[in-house]
């Protein structure tokens, strides 16, 4: 039986007692009426309620009382709100509405702004990754539909900057979707996130993904596209392999070797394609200036990865690959070229390398097709100048 997820944060990790509150459900909140406590965390309590307008079944997000009251908070919460709005992508968690709670909402203090997403069911890639091993394949569908996602997000110029196994979701129909945008930023065009802090927390909350930082979030540095990209390599890196590349004894020993050392080398005997590798690799990088550009480049070379592998997704048997996906791959079946940004350029900058397959060459010339070819040449001269020579007398 598959298990109804929260659709902003795996429900393992929501929080910090591993008990839901006792307190008196809400009869509604707005025009949703409240069936159950989904579970809370640091941005806000989450409800599973029915539209009786649509007749839908949604989850909506309440910032708790104790924060209402926090203006920083509210803004945080209004960001969210705007950033997941902004992209409208199938691999992002739609948003439905944005509401304040009033005097007509039982059970709840008036001024509570509220969230109202899409109700997923499917299981979070960190949880099927304690059941089981992924598959390439598997793995290759998984990141592909991801950054689809991630590129729709960056494109809108905002950041996810909590990039992590429970914050992708995989539906029963394999479609992927990126959950949890309460920690975006919504970047002003050719601006970076000047934030310091990754998560605000309170007594009793859960604390930020420090083992899925960037090197240069995790130092307080400005971000940008590319520290959502190294955090998706650490992701990618453990579906591949089910460890992590900086696995330590602690938190706190894994941010360091993240800091100060190279993933873990890959072994043979995990399978892992010499070609994903060099993804990984490249993903990994500790200058952002080395790293992919963008999403956009990062897919592209795991498109051409799964042409070179043979890989067949499930998803591509059930529903069919993306339209910017098969874009992507029927440009590299016309030219097979990459696009790279070459360490020490700005991020971003394009150049072409070499084609990875030998375009077909057409054969020389026989001498006896050239002698056939130019005595016609000659036939058709000489009947050209017996017609104007009849012609003319």
């Amino acid at each position: 039986m598959r298990r109804a997820l929260l659709p902003w944060r795996s429900a393992r990790t929501l929080y910090s007692s591993g008990r839901m509150s006792s307190e008196a459900l809400p009869e509604r909140i707005g025009r949703y009426q409240v069936r159950r406590l989904l579970g809370r965390g640091g941005m806000g309590e989450v409800y599973l309620c029915a539209d009786p307008a649509l007749g839908r079944q949604v989850a909506v997000k309440i910032l708790p009382a104790n924060l209402a009251s926090d203006e920083k908070m509210r803004g945080r919460f209004l960001n969210e709100a705007r950033a997941v709005a902004g992209i409208n992508h199938p691999n992002v968690i739609t948003i439905h509405d944005v509401g304040v709670t009033d005097e007509n909402d039982t059970g709840l203090p008036t001024g509570l702004l509220y969230l109202v997403l899409e109700y997923l069911e499917g299981l979070a890639v960190d949880e099927i990754m304690e059941k089981r091993r992924l598959s390439v394949d598997e793995c290759l569908d998984i990141a592909i539909q991801a950054l689809e996602g991630l590129k729709a997000a960056h494109q809108k110029r905002i950041l996810h900057r909590d990039i992590t196994p429970a914050n992708i979701m995989i539906e029963p129909d394999g479609r992927v979707k990126i959950l949890d945008f309460g920690l975006s930023k919504l970047l002003q065009a050719g601006a970076k996130d000047t934030s310091t802090a990754p998560r605000q927390t309170g007594e009793g909350m859960i604390v930020g993904t420090l083992d899925y930082l960037s090197p240069e979030q995790a130092l307080g540095n400005p971000l940008d596209e590319r520290s959502d990209l190294f955090s998706f390599g650490i992701v990618f890196y453990q579906m591949l392999t089910g460890t992590h590349p900086f696995s330590g004894k602690s938190v706190t020993q894994m941010v360091a070797r993240m800091m100060s050392q190279e993933p873990h080398p890959i072994t043979d005997s995990a399978g892992v394609p010499e070609v994903l590798q060099q993804v990984l690799a490249r993903a990994l990088r500790k200058s952002a200036d080395q790293r992919y550009g963008s999403a956009a480049q990062m897919m592209l070379d795991l498109v051409l990865a799964r042409r070179e592998l043979g890989s067949v997704s499930r998803t591509d048997k059930l529903l069919g690959m993306s339209q910017r996906v098969a874009a992507a791959e029927a440009a590299a079946r016309a030219a097979p070229l990459a696009v790279v940004a070459s360490p020490g350029t700005a991020p971003g900058t394009p150049r072409r390398e070499r084609p990875t397959e030998n375009l077909p060459r057409r054969p020389p010339l026989s001498r006896a097709m050239v002698g056939a070819l130019i005595a016609a040449a000659l036939g058709v001269l000489a009947l050209v100048v017996l017609i104007l020579f009849r012609a003319r007398f």
